[in-house]
């Protein structure tokens, strides 16, 4: 009796801790590895820090390209930023819900096999 009431310990307090464990552990990854503080704060930041320099003495032309072409660096910072923290959002859903439905079947497992037990004994 005292081995069952070990596994059950086990398979009901360490194995679900251990699954939310190994879940937080996921979750904190994606933050790391998308570096989601550094992307949030670098947003609106040119791409690649491509960035033109005026140079000397002032032209119109020069300088209007200049500009235009220090936004369109800056635009696709934006978007390539924007499809990091979008796959970081899908990434971290599907790390959740996934994590979630393994701490319920790692809770229901046992309760399960028992009830297969009893049920394949039934028939037999």
């Amino acid at each position: 009796m005292n081995i069952f009431i070990k596994y059950l310990y086990w398979q009901l307090i360490l194995t679900p801790k251990k699954v939310l464990l190994i879940l937080k552990n996921y979750l904190a990854f994606g933050f790391d590895f998308f570096s989601i503080k550094e992307t949030l704060r670098s947003l609106f930041s040119p791409w690649r820090r491509y960035l033109w320099d005026y140079g000397r003495g002032f032209d119109i032309g020069r300088y209007f390209e200049v500009l235009v072409s220090n936004i369109i660096t800056r635009i696709i910072g934006f978007i390539m930023r924007l499809f990091l923290i979008t796959f970081f959002i899908i990434y971290e859903v599907v790390v959740l819900i996934l994590g979630i439905a393994l701490f319920f079947i790692s809770i229901i497992y046992p309760f399960f096999f028992i009830w297969l037990l009893i049920y394949g004994f039934k028939y037999l």
